[in-house]
């Protein structure tokens, strides 16, 4: 007979504990991700080591001995089968500072039986719910990077190990394209950055964990139909929470692990970074967005031929799969932030009038699903860089798209989406012969620019004003709308230039709805008129908006120059006059 928890929380806290709850030994199975025939281990053999926590949820025990996180104990029967979520593997990283969520499912059979849950000295028991069952610890554990962590979900008759479980910040980075852009293809590609990397770069020792999830994974294994309601519980594919090696770093996004590689040296390693990948090639934000949010805002359209929701956008071929196939399974995840780096096929101006609207939706639907501690998570969106039309001369294929429009879309989203911030890129790419700059590779500079982000926003390092150039505060226009007077916050010591003048370059205005007037300062001037303050007046009317940075090619330090006392520039925004 193997020791109940509770009797070993007896044995350690000098506590006697009633109604132990009676496990049986022999015939019990182990598995690490899988079934064996290995016996249980003796509880008495569990690490008793003390955990860290930043809000005890029960009543201390003593001073003198660990704290240890008594859940509640549930009068019933052990499950005799479950399984757990394939979202839980083997060298995962846990959020910090949140209350650990654990699920998966049993037979119909074993409802109303139980299962139980064991982590650096929490415990924590579920009833089986119509055949679902979702486990919460009641810490809030601080980072740890050490090996050697050990999670058990268990019953009397099985138990399911995930070794070396770190615990840190958990990201989830989002997009098409340029999400999935590869880092293998990037180091191939890149020829700006070449002087950042090195081999030091992919180290298995470093506390980063990557989860990868791209469009066309899982399909062979038969998911739901592309563009119906139907979601995916679980992974719908093999992969699993995988160190940094060259095999698993090279397929990964580029973006995602030069975010993470950067984020990982900022703490010293002290704080893991687990980054879950979800990137589909072409597609429009329609694609990725959840049932919920989708028929509140009537964002696709029923085809009744196909038997399928189409989105709007370029590519719109499938509405909500994205979501439903690959970002639901992790519905429940707790993470730090998510970041972002999406829109260009939402470039047209009819798309474009929609996506602040459908993202802030977005974004308050899964701030209502993955954390139970602090829902607000923080949003990175990667500001679109530079990019330049085919120059006259060239031969061959030439990507590109007018990005001016939804670069400063895309820059709007602080203004109405609170704890959101924009990576500014203006002034990261400047290759006007690049046959691709629709796909830049300055990936690290961007994956630098969201690690300063976070770890300011996080408390880990830094400041956002360090981090990131003046934001948009607030507008006030004129009464005939030919004057906006703009605040902004994060200036530091106050608003500059990259040329030191006060003369501000890169402002136009919005000749109806959603065009921009792309004169370049032909009828409109912009001046640093207070620390805080920019004035910019225009012999046309404003008052469908003033727009910064919103020309495709504008760069930085040549057609833009705002940025605050730190030297880091302003990202692209719009901004409209209140009816």
């Amino acid at each position: 007979m193997k020791l109940t928890f509770r009797t070993l929380l007896f044995l350690l806290c000098g506590v006697m504990l009633a109604s132990a709850v009676a496990c049986t030994g022999g015939n019990e199975d182990v598995t690490t991700g899988a079934d064996t025939t290995e016996p249980v281990e003796d509880a008495t053999e569990q690490t008793t080591e003390q955990v860290t926590t930043e809000q005890a949820t029960t009543e201390e025990v003593t001073t003198e001995e660990p704290d240890i996180m008594i859940g509640e104990t549930l009068d019933a029967a052990y499950a005799a089968d479950f399984t757990v979520s394939k979202v839980f593997t083997s060298d995962m990283v846990v959020q910090r500072g949140e209350k650990l969520r654990v699920w998966g499912w049993a037979p119909e059979s074993e409802n109303g039986k139980k299962v139980s849950g064991e982590f650096m000295g929490m415990f924590a028991e579920a009833l089986i719910e119509n055949g679902e069952w979702t486990l919460q610890f009641g810490a809030k554990l601080s980072a740890n990077a050490e090996l050697g962590n050990t999670m058990k979900i268990y019953t009397d008759a099985k138990t399911v190990e995930f070794e070396n479980v770190l615990v840190g910040d958990v990201y989830m980075v989002i997009g098409q394209s340029n999400v999935a852009y590869q880092f293998a293809a990037y180091l191939q590609a890149a020829s700006t950055d070449k002087q950042n990397y090195g081999a030091n770069m992919i180290d298995e020792t470093l506390p980063i964990r990557l989860h990868y999830n791209t469009l066309n994974e899982g399909e062979a294994n038969g998911y739901p139909k592309r563009g119906t309601t139907e979601v995916c519980p679980d992974v719908v594919h093999d992969r699993t929470w995988e160190r940094p090696t060259n095999a698993s770093v090279g397929r990964f996004t580029a973006i995602g692990y030069c975010f993470a590689w950067n984020l990982v040296q900022m703490t010293e390693g002290k704080v893991p970074v687990g980054v879950i990948e979800i990137d589909g090639n072409g597609q429009p934000l329609g694609s990725f967005l959840p049932n919920a949010v989708a028929d509140e805002l009537k964002s696709d359209k029923w085809n009744d031929a196909q038997g399928i929701y189409v989105p709007e956008g370029v590519n719109a071929t499938w509405a909500r799969y994205m979501y439903n196939h690959y970002m639901y399974p992790f519905e429940k995840y707790a993470m730090a932030g998510l970041v972002w780096y999406q829109g260009e096929s939402d470039f047209q101006r009819a798309h474009a009038s929609e996506f602040v609207e459908r993202f802030n939706a977005f974004m308050t639907y899964m701030r209502s699903t993955h954390n139970v501690t602090n829902p607000d998570f923080a949003v990175y969106v990667v500001e679109f860089p530079t990019i330049y039309d085919k120059p006259a001369g060239f031969n061959g294929a030439w990507h590109y798209m007018d990005l001016g429009l939804i670069r400063t879309v895309v820059g709007s989203i602080p203004q109405t989406l609170s704890n959101s911030y924009v990576a500014v890129s203006s002034d990261l790419w400047a290759d006007d012969t690049y046959f691709n700059s629709l796909h830049p590779d300055c990936k690290f500079g961007q994956g630098q620019r969201l690690a300063k982000l976070a770890a300011a926003v996080t408390g880990s390092a830094g400041t956002l004003e360090s981090a990131t150039g003046p934001i948009l505060e607030k507008a006030e226009f004129s009464d005939n709308y030919k004057t906006v007077v703009l605040t902004f916050t994060n200036v530091g010591e106050g608003l500059t230039t990259s040329d030191g003048g006060k003369e501000v370059k890169g402002f136009t205005f919005m000749r109806n709805a959603y065009t921009i007037n792309n004169k370049k300062g032909s009828t409109i001037k912009a001046e640093i008129t207070a620390p805080n303050q920019i004035t910019v007046t225009c012999t046309a009317s404003m008052k469908n908006g003033v727009v910064y940075n919103g020309i495709a090619n504008n760069f930085y330090g040549k057609e833009i120059n705002l940025c605050n006392s730190y030297g880091n520039p302003a990202g692209a925004f719009f901004i409209a006059a209140e009816e």
